[in-house]
């Protein structure tokens, strides 16, 4: 059980530094956290400090550095130099499962039993990559979306062998630092958010290969349409605000017969009333009392201002 309180955190180790291990380095020096990095690339220091120098500007835009922020990266030619007397250990190897298998028992070799250690794998289950851990209650999936100092999505998942408190702990620790965790109930391949991904794609690529539009078309629909809504709340909540005063159970109601009709690949799944009350119960629970014409002022109000950025920006950019 992890014994540094998850707002306590000084120093982590970032093992791998390549595109998201440099991203997490710039973020955790920019909460004021000592970094302690290494990678096999000779070259891996000067590429770090170089993209936390580009990174930099980016977060004080947003306010995200905090005082005496920046100053407190160190880069260590061996896995047991970087993790020596650190808090915490975000890995973030290359995605290859024996390769993984074999870093995470080599940082947990050198470690205290008590140091929680993440692994940012997109897709690989923590199961399998703890299994020759001599402490796999303290390791967890903390998978962040590329780039993790812009995109605060952490998704959160132990293995058979972790300990639930270090997943209560990371999740303290991810939310203290700014970012925002979802925790799942099970593993899956692909955790949450790259399964909601590929399905898009592979009915995006299918709409190309069958004639229906071309990739520019297809792009610009999830650009400028679900995508504008999606980036202000999820599939539940937006089929929420579709159904009116009544919110989801409305929107069930409002679309059954056009969802009991069709055929296509694309239609709707069928819900049982338990799930179809299990969903609506849900989103009630993330309306937090709102009323729907609430929640589409609120949706309205950011989609002016999000409009007004995308139209701004240069298109050659």
């Amino acid at each position: 059980m992890p014994t540094v309180y998850p707002g306590r955190v000084e120093s982590v180790a970032v093992v791998g530094l390549g595109t998201i291990g440099m991203s997490w380095t710039a973020y955790f020096l920019a909460r004021g956290i000592s970094v302690r990095g290494t990678d096999i690339d000779p070259h891996a220091e000067a590429r770090a400090r170089d993209y936390i120098g580009r990174a930099t500007p980016e977060l004080e835009r947003l306010g995200l550095v905090v005082p005496a922020g920046l100053a407190r990266f160190s880069f260590h030619v061996t896995v047991e130099d970087a993790v020596d007397g650190v808090s915490f250990v975000q890995e973030n190897g290359p995605e290859n499962e024996d390769g993984k298998i074999e870093l995470l028992a080599r940082i947990d070799r050198a470690l205290p039993a008590e140091i929680p250690v993440a692994s940012s794998t997109s897709a690989l289950m923590m199961s399998t990559l703890q299994q020759r851990c001599r402490h796999p209650e303290r390791c967890f999936v903390g998978h962040p979306f590329n780039p993790p100092h812009l995109i605060p999505l952490v998704e959160i998942v132990g293995g058979n062998r972790t300990d639930a408190r270090v997943l209560d702990w990371a999740e303290a620790f991810y939310r203290g630092i700014g970012r925002e965790p979802i925790r799942l109930k099970r593993e899956v391949y692909g955790h949450v958010a790259n399964r909601l991904q590929y399905v898009l794609f592979n009915e995006a690529a299918r709409l190309v290969f069958e004639g229906v539009a071309t990739v520019r078309d297809i792009d610009a629909a999830v650009a400028w349409g679900p995508g504008m809504r999606w980036a202000l709340f999820g599939p539940f909540m937006t089929m929420h605000l579709a159904g009116g005063a009544d919110g989801m159970a409305g929107s069930f109601r409002k679309f059954a017969d056009r969802d009991a009709a069709c055929t296509d690949r694309a239609a709707r799944m069928p819900l049982s009333a338990e799930q179809r009350r299990t969903l609506v119960e849900g989103v009630e629970v993330v309306a937090e009392g709102r009323t729907v014409s609430a929640l589409e002022a609120r949706r309205d109000e950011l989609l002016r201002e999000l409009y007004r950025l995308k139209i701004a920006a240069p298109t050659d950019s």
